[in-house]
C-alpha cells in the first residue's frame, strides 16, 4: 500500500478528473472568487454594480439638462458549504482503490449538486418563460431567441439546456441540421448537442428541474405600481450606508396564496397587457413582460424579479426612465396572471453567460494543521474553484477520517436574461 500522502493526492486528483467530467453548467456561467477578508466581515455576502442607462437627449444647448448617474447593485450570497465526510477503522482501508472509489463518487457528487443547484437559480429565478407546443427544434429554441433580441438584453454567450424528454424529442431535428465530427464524443462528455442554433449553444441535461404550476389564480393588484431605479444611498446625520437590490419589486395583491415561489405572472390593465420595450430604445415589443415570483411576504403581496419600471411613468425623472422594461405602469385593478399552466412540467433553460455568476468561497484550512493537527490537501476544480480534502486519525478508535468538501453561492444577478421554457403536446 502506498504512503498516506501519495494516496490522499490521488484522492484529490481523481475528484478533480470526475468533477471536470461532470461540470456541465459551471464553465457556462460567470465564476468569482471574493477577497476572503471582505466577505468574512461582511457576512458572507457582497454586492456589485450592475449595468448603467443612459438618457440620450437631443439638441445643441443641453444647459440644464445634466443628469446624476444611477448606479444600481446587486447582492450576491454564499451558501453553506456541501460535504462528503467518512470515517473507517483502520481495518477497512487496506486496499487504497477502497478510496479512489469513494474520491470519484464526491468529485462526480459535488458537480451533480452545482448543476441541480444553478438548474434551480435559473428555472426559479430567471424570469423569461414560454409555454410551446412546436415540433421543430428551432422553432421551439427561437422563441427564447426572439424574447431575449426583442429586450435587447446584453449578450455575451447564450446557453440552452434542453431536458431528457424534449432531447429525446427534438434530438434528431437538431443532429439532421448538419454533421459534425465528434458530435457523439462530445455529447457524451459534455452534454453539448451543437452550436450556434438561434444563438445558442445547446446542451442537454438530466439535473433540470420541474415547474410547478397550476391554473391561474388570477388575482388582482389592489395598488398603482410605481418603481424607479435606486443606488446606494448614505444618510447625511448618521452616516449609514444603504444598499438596494436591483431585481426586486414587492406588489400588493388582493391575494397570493395560490401563487408557488417560481411562479411566472404577467399583467394586465383592463385586458390589455404590460408589454415588455427594448432597454436601448425603448421600442414596445408585442411580448407581454414576464415576471417571476420569488417570495410572498405576506398574504396579500407578491415579491417579483425583476423590479417594473414604466416608461410613461409621470414621477420618473429622465434619467430614471432610461432604466425602464415595460411600457406602461402597472396600476390598480390589474389582473396578474400566472402563466406557467402545468400542474408540474419539466424545464428545459436558456441564459445568458453574464446572468448568473458562481462564487467560490476560498478558506484558511491549513491552519488545521497547526490547530488541529489534521492533515490538509487544497486544489482548484477547472474554473478555479477551491475544494478541500481534511484528514486525521485517532490511535485510540483505530479510526481514520476524511472530509472533502467546497463552498459556493449562486445568484441570480439579471432575472431579465435567463429563463426557462416547457414544453406540451
Amino acid at each position: 500500500m502506498a504512503d498516506t500522502i501519495k494516496i490522499v493526492y490521488a484522492m484529490m486528483d481523481k475528484i478533480i478528473e470526475t468533477h471536470k467530467t461532470q461540470e456541465q453548467l459551471l464553465p457556462l456561467v460567470t465564476y468569482e472568487e471574493p477577497d476572503p477578508a471582505m466577505l468574512q466581515n461582511a457576512g458572507d455576502v457582497y454586492w456589485k454594480p450592475v449595468q448603467q442607462h443612459a438618457p440620450l437627449q437631443q439638441g445643441w444647448d443641453m444647459t440644464g439638462n445634466e443628469t446624476d448617474i444611477i448606479e444600481e447593485g446587486c447582492p450576491y450570497i454564499m451558501s453553506t458549504p456541501w460535504n462528503d465526510v467518512v470515517k473507517q477503522r483502520i481495518d477497512k482501508i487496506r486496499d487504497d482503490q477502497f478510496f479512489m472509489r469513494r474520491a470519484e463518487e464526491a468529485g462526480r457528487k459535488i458537480a451533480s449538486k452545482q448543476n441541480y443547484e444553478i438548474a434551480n437559480a435559473i428555472a426559479t429565478q430567471g424570469s423569461l418563460f414560454y409555454r410551446s407546443n412546436d415540433t421543430s427544434a428551432w422553432d421551439f429554441i427561437t422563441n427564447a431567441q426572439v424574447k431575449m433580441n426583442e429586450r435587447q438584453s446584453y449578450q455575451s454567450e447564450r446557453y440552452f439546456t434542453l431536458n431528457d424528454r424534449d432531447t429525446q424529442k427534438f434530438g434528431k431535428d437538431l443532429s439532421a441540421r448538419q454533421t459534425i465530427n465528434e458530435i457523439p464524443r462530445a455529447v457524451w462528455n459534455s452534454g453539448m448537442l451543437q452550436k450556434q442554433v438561434a444563438q445558442f449553444s445547446v446542451y442537454t441535461g438530466s439535473y433540470l428541474p420541474n415547474l410547478t404550476g397550476g391554473a391561474n389564480p388570477g388575482t388582482t393588484v389592489t395598488a398603482n405600481v410605481s418603481e424607479k431605479p435606486l443606488g446606494g444611498t448614505v444618510t447625511t446625520a448618521t452616516g449609514i450606508v444603504q444598499n438596494f437590490d436591483w431585481r426586486t419589486a414587492t406588489i400588493a395583491v388582493t391575494a397570493s396564496a395560490g401563487y408557488n415561489i417560481g411562479d411566472k405572472v404577467t399583467f394586465s390593465n383592463g385586458g390589455t397587457p404590460v408589454y415588455a420595450i427594448g432597454l436601448m430604445d425603448k421600442t414596445v415589443t408585442t411580448d407581454p413582460m414576464q415576471f417571476t415570483i420569488v417570495a410572498k411576504p405576506t398574504g396579500t403581496s407578491v415579491t417579483v424579479y425583476p423590479k417594473p419600471i414604466a416608461l410613461d411613468d409621470a414621477a420618473l425623472s429622465t434619467l430614471e426612465k432610461a432604466y425602464a422594461n415595460i411600457n406602461t405602469q402597472i396600476l390598480n385593478t390589474a389582473t396578474m396572471d400566472r402563466v406557467n399552466i402545468d400542474a408540474s412540467n419539466q424545464t428545459n433553460l436558456f441564459w445568458d453567460k453574464s446572468a448568473v455568476t458562481v462564487s467560490g468561497g476560498s478558506l484558511p484550512v491549513e491552519m488545521f494543521k497547526e490547530w488541529g493537527g489534521m492533515k490538509v490537501v487544497k486544489d482548484s476544480f477547472v474554473n478555479g474553484q477551491p475544494v478541500y480534502l481534511l484528514y486525521d486519525g485517532d490511535i485510540l478508535e483505530k479510526n481514520f477520517r476524511f472530509v472533502i468538501f467546497s463552498w459556493w453561492g449562486v445568484t441570480v444577478n439579471n432575472p431579465s436574461n435567463c429563463g426557462c421554457a416547457v414544453s406540451y403536446t
